[in-house]
């Protein structure tokens, strides 16, 4: 399992995450997040991003934006 985070894609706010998962895939994570905030994939992607988080607590990669 990977951890992912949920960001906003608001560069104005801070860059900590909003929210965590633990799922095998980045797909799988934004699919989560999407029906956790009952929006559809294309508006979720649109206001959010999820990325990958390591042990420190950094992200490694981005997800689809």
């Amino acid at each position: 399992m990977s951890k992912f985070g949920l960001y906003t894609k608001s560069h104005i706010e801070t860059t900590q995450y909003i929210n965590t998962v633990d799922v095998p895939t980045i797909s799988q994570a934004e699919a989560y997040f999407a029906g956790v905030k009952r929006l559809t994939l294309e508006q979720f992607r649109n206001i959010f991003v999820v990325k990958e988080i390591n042990n420190k607590g950094t992200h490694l990669m981005f997800g689809n934006q």
